[in-house]
């Protein structure tokens, strides 16, 4: 064993291997020149082809439309008309344009919805190009799930940011959260199909120093401006690196924003946004709740982890449903990962994508940076033992 311990310190290049991969083939595209976003007609075109190729050669596409949100993908949504009945079936078009504000892999994000079908609500891929022969570029189709990400009397920003809820809300709201994440990492990733993903078990720390080499690498290619707090920050995490003797699967993005729910009955219809699936600490998962910008104060000023409870009640509601321990200083410790590689994207990756051209959203990603002052004073107060959550 003592062979395969790692280097802590010195190791950069210890990576999910997968992700490397990635983001090695994100190097290449990057030298293309500005992306040009597609016309619904040219879409429509290209669906023929993909939906040709899946088998489908009774029905088309129809009234192809772009939907609103997406920092990181161009969404549309479309019928799928069957020829001869007339029939109708909404359907979601996610593609990939040359950059975002996250580079993730579509061949994992369709693994990871077929593997959590029938445990928790996720959409059926019906549809995917994973190699761009079809569409021109990476992307994959889904069923279309009904449901909203607020109530109709809640104001939010963009990509759920500052979503309010009643307390009578987040009262219905709060055990399904819960339960999400409990059957999310009470799955035997070993025992389902995620050829793509990669497993952090050669030793203890692996889990962690995967994701703080991740960041690194994203903030040292991307990056453009400097930020002092951005190289403390990763001195810490490096010299903080938990142990972890029971890696879990993990959604990697589960938050208020990022599930849908029937406003009527209250009820979670779709767990949405799997591209940042992958395997590690179940308080990684725990942490991204407690990331500042996803959350809300109530009325007396304490803070909503996801706009929906306190810490103290994740915490507890947690370890009650899963039997698993929540060590608080581990806790901390992904809650500085997650302000700093929330910051790698915001302060970086979007913005980069957004001079360059790469996307088809470069005002969001541009208004999406403002956020850095914010995670900034965020890590400030976590590496100071001065949180005031």
């Amino acid at each position: 064993m003592a062979s395969s311990v790692i280097s802590y310190e010195r190791d950069l290049d210890e990576q999910d291997p997968f992700l490397a991969a990635m983001l090695d083939r994100r190097q290449e595209r990057l030298r293309r020149g500005a992306y040009l976003p597609l016309s619904t007609d040219a879409i429509t075109h290209r669906l023929a082809k993909l939906i040709a190729h899946g088998g489908v050669h009774d029905a088309h596409a129809e009234n192809v439309r772009r939907m609103a949100g997406g920092a990181s993908k161009e969404q549309f949504v479309f019928d799928l008309v069957g020829d001869h009945d007339g029939s109708r079936e909404k359907l979601v078009l996610r593609m990939d344009p040359t950059d975002g504000v996250l580079e993730t892999n579509r061949e994992r994000e369709c693994e990871i919805i077929d593997a959590m079908k029938g445990i928790v609500p996720v959409p059926e891929v019906r549809f995917r190009d994973l190699h761009g022969d079809h569409l021109g570029g990476v992307g994959m189709v889904t069923t279309f799930v009904s449901g909203v990400t607020k109530p109709s009397d809640s104001a939010s920003g963009v990509t759920g940011l500052g979503t309010g809820f009643s307390e009578a809300w987040r009262e219905r709201l709060t055990p399904q959260f819960i339960e999400v994440l409990r059957k999310i990492h009470a799955v035997d990733f070993r025992s389902v199909d995620l050829p793509h993903f990669g497993i952090p078990d050669k030793d203890p720390r692996q889990a962690a120093l995967w994701r703080v080499n991740l960041w690194s690498r994203v903030w040292r290619e991307d990056s453009q401006v400097h930020l002092p707090i951005f190289a403390l920050t990763e001195s810490w995490l490096r010299a903080n690196l938990p142990t972890c003797d029971d890696v879990v699967l993990l959604h990697g993005d589960f938050r208020t924003g990022n599930y849908l729910f029937d406003e009527g009955t209250g009820e979670i219809t779709c767990v949405l946004d799997w591209e940042s699936a992958h395997i590690g600490d179940h308080h990684e998962d725990l942490a991204w709740s407690l990331v500042r910008i996803f959350g809300a104060r109530a009325s007396d000023g304490t803070y909503l982890c996801s706009s929906l409870m306190s810490v103290d009640e994740l915490v507890d509601r947690y370890e009650q449903a899963t039997g698993r321990t929540v060590n608080r200083t581990t806790l901390r410790f992904y809650r500085v990962l997650q302000a700093w590689g929330t910051l790698a994207m915001a302060a970086a990756t979007g913005l980069r994508a957004a001079a360059a051209h790469h996307n088809h959203q470069d005002v969001l990603l541009t208004w999406l940076s403002m956020v850095t002052p914010s995670l900034i004073d965020e890590l400030t107060d976590v590496l100071l033992e001065e949180s005031v959550l």
